[in-house]
């Protein structure tokens, strides 16, 4: 059976039809596609970002432990210090009292 014109027009007219559709789901695909890239690059750079401050807080974290070791061993040292003093005290205050009432020198109050 031959295909008259309107039985070809009309087919061409269905594939005309069917290759727009076509044409406009590719060009949806592509702009998801290209939606997509520059969501994937956004959250590399994000994550990067993120990083980046997780690295600089982490610095900051151990320069501050640094600086809290320093200090207390500053601490400790005076703390040592307070207790030589100390103790000198206490033996120079010991020696001074045991000495008699008639030893000890005018240049000391007497109680």
């Amino acid at each position: 059976m031959p295909i008259t014109r309107n039985q070809e027009s009309s087919t061409n007219e269905g594939e005309e039809d069917t290759l727009q559709r076509l044409l406009r789901i590719v060009a949806s695909l592509q702009a998801r596609s290209n939606e997509q890239s520059w969501l994937n690059a956004e959250a590399e750079q994000r994550q990067a970002e993120v990083e980046e401050r997780y690295r600089w807080a982490e610095e900051c974290h151990l320069e501050a432990i640094k600086m809290a070791e320093q200090r207390e061993e500053e601490l400790h040292q005076q703390i040592t210090m307070l207790k030589a003093e100390g103790r000198q005290d206490i033996v120079a205050r010991e020696v001074t009292s045991s000495q008699p009432f008639w030893g000890k020198p005018l240049s000391e109050e007497i109680d």
